[in-house]
């Protein structure tokens, strides 16, 4: 492994201790509470200064260091440390202007804890402990917390971060070639051989099979799903089964598979035999992992595909027969009148009936009527059985996979295995005692025979669908896979849950299981007492008989100033071409920097202007190929190599946190937000290439055009600190969390809005777990299903509206596995939206998605009477969502080539493109930002009052002045 030049993020690095924002009394009492010792010690120094030492007595003791920022801490601190010292309260804290008396200070605190500095002999034998742990393969950044952990118990004064960073590196790279040679040692011939074959050109190919691995799927076809079950039996058939890694933790795998998927063959034959096999050994342990994944989409997909296009045949065949259904039955109906309006006592003869009623036409009439007649019986049915051919050139490898079910679905894997051994030849027929239960009620009537013998046909499309659905709800999974395993295999392990099960309910502040039926209606009963006593004075929302009644939604009031101000700013601001507007931000950030090469990769010559240059080509969609013929001198062979050694998610991810830190210092961004408020949302663009994660979008993109989409999560000060590219099929909410949780900014999101796409009570129960505030805008509001927690109670001018109740039951009987899924989610043992996306599929069978939603309806419905009572928060949701879509000018505007379309289909190059776009959206509103703030003070130089309120309706992002296209760089560098 080739550990970075620095890994800590800015937050890290300048922010070492995280005081805390919001905290319990229990919480506080627990760590700043002085011991009888502690008030002896701090009451010898003046009582100016007592606060001072009795703050830094308790930060050194819980954080490790001195707290250097002490007007940061909370005046709730501040005060209960005054309170136990007798001083009277007050406002500010005193510190000691003089550097010896602020040494002496510290000294004599250390010695009062028995704390040591970090000298010679510490780090002799911390470098000890660290190789102890570096074998056992963590990553830098798991050392970096552990190793503050180790050095506080063994009461050492922490040193700055940037010293434990290179004291870490220095030490894992030393650890980490050596983890090479062992790894290494424990492969057996017969795998490195197979290593050397998947390395190897074939004669007559251009690449490796090694190159066919690392490829993201096209859309699910027959021939997709074939070649990627053929992949998935070859990387098996290496005997990567036997080689188990287990020196290796996840995290280290994971990196070290990412790291050889940058590689090409080429360049892993060039590596010493060590470093060579265990890099590969280590991308086809993870390899099979990511398969699976791949084919259980596609999977899913094919399916879901060919029951698209028979529901679109059926309805197209309904259509026609039902125009000649409607001509059919008057004819009947004309003939049965004659029938019953002939006499009684007269013969009916056929040649007499004939002259009456068009024998072809009336033939014709009965044929259509029984031929609709079908077709609403068991046409679907039939459509999707006229397909099982094309399904079974797939499937019957497609169900040989390692498959697994949760208790209570053994019928699923007991038809799985029928289906093996009809395939093998061990079964001749399918058994009458199969089972059947999971058969789709459009292909029962074509389940059985006359004889009641079943039909393999309808009864294996059933099971193909039937493990479809499964496999969402993870009620069947993959061990060996990477998302669809079993659901608490994402979760933390038991002994590391009972390890940190206590400090958890305190971290998420949220009450023991005992407590929960008690503080979740008290909670409840609060907020409803709180809108009943704002309803009266708030005419947004109104009660008529029962029902709810709405008005338009308030409009934002913006002051007169706004628009002639934006005006000015608009026309005032300087045309600039993007490539100059990246170097100015660049200049003045240095986010840059960030863009550090892989293993083994030094930078080319002209290495900057390439690297603007390769990040515009992502940004605009050009690609290096057209951006090679827009800069003088800069060939495609150096834009590929740039982009593929040095922007990579990583790479990209702190330079776009850089961007967003320094934005969130620009004065004029605080007019705008806090930083604490954010929004996601999702903006479609087309794709013409094939691709899993391509999807039909009939709303925007007609019936057989597909799109995909980015998803992106914008700050209050209008910054995107999270990128996700995105699939249109599933709900936008499976990814609300993800950008939250991945925040590596300095913005500490505490709110977060959405439309109603972002919103289900499951993320209204995630989100109050994990600290957010959730607020979306929620479409048909007057028609959603409130509830309340107490049958019997009287909820006034609510109760028409509260007509179900939540179940708290279920909520206390799984309070402590609710508490440790958010656990897991907040120490990111899996994805956010896989975990989101496996409740929701689960859900009602399972108890725990059960417990999720009724928490989840208790909150929204705490929500949606706040909104109905709160103007000001109706006001914010609304500004924050304005911003958001507001923002989706600017990339439209950006990536412009192509028509705004993906030309590509694989994952890695799509999710490129879309961060380097966010990136540059990022640098766009810097520039903005520092050249507005220079327009603004001008005019107030020149005597314009320019208030903050009309300064926060301003938009920092026009976007009309930026030149995206042309030639580039046309001054030399």
């Amino acid at each position: 492994m080739t550990t970075p030049e620095n890994f800590l993020s800015k937050r890290q690095r300048y922010q070492p201790i995280a005081l805390p924002q919001s905290f319990s009394d229990e919480q506080m009492v627990r760590d700043w509470t002085l011991s009888e010792a502690d008030k002896e010690a701090v009451n010898e120094y003046r009582k100016s200064t007592r606060v001072f030492i009795a703050i830094q007595l308790c930060s050194v003791r819980l954080y490790g260091r001195f707290l250097n920022q002490v007007h940061d801490l909370s005046p709730h601190i501040s005060n209960y440390l005054g309170q136990q010292l007798a001083l009277p309260p007050s406002l500010a804290i005193e510190v000691p202007e003089r550097k010896a008396t602020y040494t002496e200070h510290r000294h004599n605190i250390l010695k009062h804890l028995g704390f040591q500095k970090f000298d010679e002999a510490v780090q002799t034998k911390l470098e000890t402990w660290l190789e102890q742990q570096a074998h056992l393969g963590l990553l830098p950044e798991d050392l970096f917390l552990q190793t503050e952990h180790y050095l506080l118990a063994q009461r050492v004064l922490l040193p700055g971060p940037s010293v434990l960073e290179r004291f870490i590196i220095r030490i894992c790279s030393t650890v980490h070639q050596h983890l090479f040679e062992v790894v290494s040692q424990q492969l057996s011939p017969e795998l490195r051989q197979a290593i050397d074959q998947l390395l190897k050109v074939s004669e007559g190919e251009q690449r490796s099979y090694f190159h066919q691995l690392k490829t993201y799927p096209p859309a699910a076809t027959i021939s997709s799903l074939q070649s990627y079950l053929e992949r998935y039996q070859t990387v098996t058939a290496t005997g990567i089964d036997y080689f188990k890694g287990q020196m290796l933790t996840p995290a280290f795998l994971d990196y070290w598979f990412k790291l050889a998927k940058r590689y090409s063959a080429t360049d892993l034959k060039r590596f010493a035999d060590h470093k060579r096999y265990t890099l590969m050994a280590c991308f086809l342990l993870e390899t099979r992992k990511v398969l699976l994944d791949h084919l259980v989409k596609m999977h899913d997909q094919y399916l879901t595909d060919m029951c698209r296009k028979a529901k679109n045949s059926y309805e197209q065949k309904h259509r026609e027969l039902r125009q000649r259904q409607k001509k059919a039955v008057d004819i009947v109906l004309e003939a049965n009148h004659y029938l019953l309006d002939w006499p009684l006592e007269q013969p009916l003869l056929k040649a007499e009936f004939w002259q009456l009623v068009d024998e072809d036409e009336f033939r014709s009439a009965l044929e259509n009527l029984q031929a609709f007649k079908r077709l609403e019986e068991t046409g679907y049915g039939d459509l999707l059985l006229a397909r099982y051919p094309s399904l079974r050139k797939y499937f019957a490898q497609f169900i040989h996979l390692p498959f697994a079910a949760e208790h209570g679905n053994g019928d699923l894997i007991e038809a799985i295995g029928l289906v093996r051994q009809l395939d093998a030849g061990n079964l001749k027929k399918l058994p009458k005692t199969a089972p059947a239960a999971f058969v789709p009620q459009e292909l029962r009537r074509a389940l059985k025979n006359q004889t009641g013998a079943l039909n393999r046909n309808a009864w294996e499309v059933g099971l193909a669908l039937a493990i479809k659905d499964a496999l969402r709800s993870g009620d069947l999974y993959l061990t060996q896979s990477k998302h669809h395993v079993s659901f608490w295999n994402f979760m933390l392990s038991e002994t590391r849950w009972q390890q940190i099960r206590t400090s958890s309910f305190e971290e998420l502040q949220q009450p023991p299981k005992h407590e929960v039926k008690t503080v979740l209606p008290q909670q409840f009963h609060e907020a409803i007492a709180q809108a009943k006593e704002q309803f009266p004075f708030d005419n947004f929302a109104e009660i008529v008989d029962g029902k709810l009644k709405l008005r338009r939604y308030d409009k934002v009031a913006v002051p007169d100033a706004v628009a002639t101000l934006q005006k000015v700013i608009d026309s005032r601001l300087p045309s600039i071409r993007i490539e100059q507007l990246l170097m100015e931000v660049d200049q003045l950030t240095h986010f840059s920097r960030h863009f550090t090469p892989i293993q083994g990769e030094s930078k080319p010559s002209h290495f900057y202007r390439t690297l603007m240059a390769t990040l515009i080509s992502q940004a605009t969609n050009l690609g290096v190929v057209s951006m090679s013929a827009s800069v003088k001198g800069t060939s495609i062979n150096m834009l590929r190599r740039v982009l593929h050694y040095f922007i990579r998610e990583e790479t990209l991810t702190a330079a776009n946190a850089e961007l967003v830190n320094r934005h969130h210092e620009l004065p004029l961004s605080a007019v705008h937000g806090s930083g604490t408020l954010s929004s996601s949302d999702a903006q479609r663009f087309g794709i013409r290439a094939s691709s899993l994660l391509a999807s039909y979008y009939p709303r925007y993109y007609g019936y057989y055009e597909k799109a995909i989409g980015i998803y992106t999560h914008v700050s209050d000060q209008y910054s995107v600190f999270s990128t996700k590219v995105i699939s249109c099929s599933p709900r936008e909410a499976l990814y609300v969390l993800d950008g939250l949780l991945e925040n590596n900014t300095i913005l500490r999101i505490r709110e977060h809005t959405t439309d109603t796409h972002g919103y289900t009570e499951i993320i209204f129960a995630l989100c109050h777990l994990l600290g957010f505030y959730f607020m979306p805008r929620i479409r048909d509001l007057k028609d959603q299903q409130l509830y309340k927690v107490d049958r019997n109670h009287d909820y006034g001018v609510f109760t028409p509206l509260l007509t179900k109740t939540a179940d708290l039951n279920i909520i206390e009987e799984q309070w402590e596995e609710m508490i440790r899924v958010a656990t897991s989610l907040k120490q990111r043992t899996a994805p956010a939206n896989v975990i989101v996306q496996r409740l929701t599929n689960s859900f009602p069978a399972d108890r725990l998605s059960k417990a999720f939603t009724h928490l989840g309806r208790i909150l929204k419905t705490q929500y949606i009477l706040r909104y109905l009572t709160e103007p000001s928060l109706r006001q914010t949701v609304q500004r924050q969502l304005n911003k958001g879509e507001y923002r989706h000018k600017l990339p439209r505007r950006v990536f412009f080539a192509d028509q705004g379309e993906f030309t590509t289909g694989d994952y890695e190059e799509i999710m490129n493109k879309a961060s380097c776009l966010s990136l540059v959206s990022n640098a766009i509103l810097y520039w903005n930002t520092i050249k507005i703030n220079e327009i603004v003070e001008s005019l107030r130089a020149q005597g314009e009052l320019i208030e903050a309120e009309t300064l926060s309706h301003i938009s920092l992002l026009p976007f009309r002045h930026v030149v995206p296209n042309g030639t580039y760089f046309i001054d030399d560098l």
